[in-house]
């Protein structure tokens, strides 16, 4: 009777050993939500060039133009880039 017994109360401890591997958590990849601000910066400038046949800057002020449309973008405060 005792090893009955025994062998009842093994069986239901492996069977919970066992199932405990079964259930995988499936894992959501999020979105990818980075924004390439050089690259949109890079493309304004290019679209309003064909657009309008030229932006009229000169390459000092598309490079301050590019440098702000860059930090806007990472987020940081308008107020603490143009002073």
């Amino acid at each position: 009777m005792k090893k009955v017994f025994f062998s009842a109360v093994a069986l239901v401890a492996f069977s919970f050993a066992g199932m405990a591997n079964e259930i995988e958590e499936k894992k959501v990849e999020e979105a990818s939500t980075e924004r390439d601000c050089f690259l949109e910066a890079d493309m304004t400038l290019r679209v309003w060039d064909a657009l309008y046949g030229g932006s009229g800057l000169t390459e000092q002020e598309e490079i301050r133009f590019m440098n702000i449309y860059i930090a806007i973008c990472e987020g940081y405060p308008a107020s603490s880039i143009i002073n």
